[in-house]
């Protein structure tokens, strides 16, 4: 199999309002106007480059989203890419003279400065919190605790991301296609998957962000443990308790660990946690783990921690999301082998299509296309 990446605008998408004004450059507050720090900020406001959603294929009977963008009660006005990098530079290199109040100064080139790096590649950029909508299957839960049940829509999750500002090695503090993928496919997965305990652990390897956990959480309506290097579960556990309310509310709870796959008995509870449920070997009905292969160690890595943690009976399950990388190609068919060496078998797999936003900041519409692996397994 190979990866196949294409840049995909929302003009291509037809994601354009017909009757949208688009303004060019040329159109916004030149500096020899002088114009207002008001008037920057506005601008400024209106040239935000918010992470594009990853949901904007008319493939997919969704309602368009616009994950990462902020209610606002002014409409942003659409400003053609062409020409900003060096109407930005301008502003941070420009004195202000005519501005009299330096911290006003400092808010215009702050700005300027972000939106800059909005539009210099997803590792230039600095932290970012978005949201995500995950189809849930059953009705939110009636719970007289909740600051206001009517926030909550009928089998659907929102979830709110942090994200910190990204470093190659910490890829985990994004969120990937194949988890956002992974989140909205369980609640299909639901009735095909044998029935949990009430007092079923699920256990995520590689949590990343939380997405998938935290999804897994609200559609099995059970506990879910969250597990990541020592340098991602804090953020980990900052999305957990944003998230909390969000998932008791359809019946699920979630918690955060470090588990480095290399020792995969020593699970220890995150630094801003304190109890942590516990999770003898081979006990757990449920592993979840998505896009967790991106080393040729992490095949053997994995799947060793698979094999310590899930329960030795007909229903326990395995459920992996990957992309189709080939460069991978060849750990994707370890980590096969392993499984099945392992006594594990496929009982459901496929490939489906979902957009990253790990794009080269040469244009903020564009989308690379991914296309992943789903696989539940059990033991033969």
């Amino acid at each position: 199999m190979t990866v196949r990446e294409q840049c995909l605008s929302a003009r291509d998408l037809g994601l354009q309002a017909e009757d949208e004004e688009v303004l060019d450059v040329l159109d916004l507050p030149q500096l020899y106007s002088k114009p207002s720090t008001k008037a920057l900020l506005v601008t400024l406001d209106d040239i935000t480059s918010h992470p594009p959603s990853w949901e904007v294929t008319p493939r997919n009977g969704t309602p368009l989203q616009r994950s990462g963008t902020a209610t606002s009660a002014r409409k942003r006005r659409r400003v053609r890419g062409e020409g900003i990098p060096a109407y930005l530079t301008s502003i941070i290199a420009n004195p202000l003279a005519w501005i009299d109040d330096y911290d006003e100064k400092e808010q215009v080139w702050e700005a300027a400065s972000q939106r800059l790096a909005e539009r210099s590649g997803r590792t230039a950029m600095g932290d970012m919190t978005r949201s995500f909508t995950i189809p849930v299957g059953h009705t939110p839960e009636d719970r007289a605790d909740v600051a206001d049940p009517d926030d909550f829509v009928a089998n659907t999750l929102e979830l709110t991301i942090h994200e910190p500002a990204l470093t190659s090695d910490n890829l985990g503090l994004k969120t990937w296609a194949s988890s956002y993928l992974l989140a909205k496919r369980l609640s299909a997965l639901l009735s095909t998957l044998p029935p949990l305990p009430a007092d079923a652990l699920i256990l995520e390897l590689g949590a990343g962000t939380g997405l998938v956990g935290m999804a897994a959480a609200a559609v099995f309506q059970r506990t879910v443990l969250l597990t990541d290097l020592p340098d991602i579960v804090p953020n980990l556990e900052r999305n957990v308790s944003a998230n909390a309310e969000a998932m008791f509310v359809y019946g699920g709870e979630a918690s955060s660990g470090v588990l480095d796959w290399s020792d995969p008995g020593a699970l220890i509870s995150g630094p801003a946690q304190g109890a942590m449920p516990t999770s003898d070997p081979e006990s757990l009905p449920l592993v979840l783990a998505a896009d967790p292969i991106y080393s040729p160690d992490h095949p053997r890595l994995l799947v060793q921690a698979i094999e310590f943690y899930l329960e030795r009976v007909a229903t326990a399950r395995v459920v992996v999301e990957m992309p189709v990388r080939e460069a991978y190609g060849s750990e994707r068919q370890d980590f096969r082998e392993r499984m099945v060496g392992m006594g594990l078998c496929v009982f459901q797999e496929g490939e489906e299509v979902g957009y990253d936003d790990w794009a080269d900041g040469k244009d903020e519409e564009e989308l690379a296309e991914v296309r992943c692996w789903w696989s539940v397994w059990g033991w033969k």
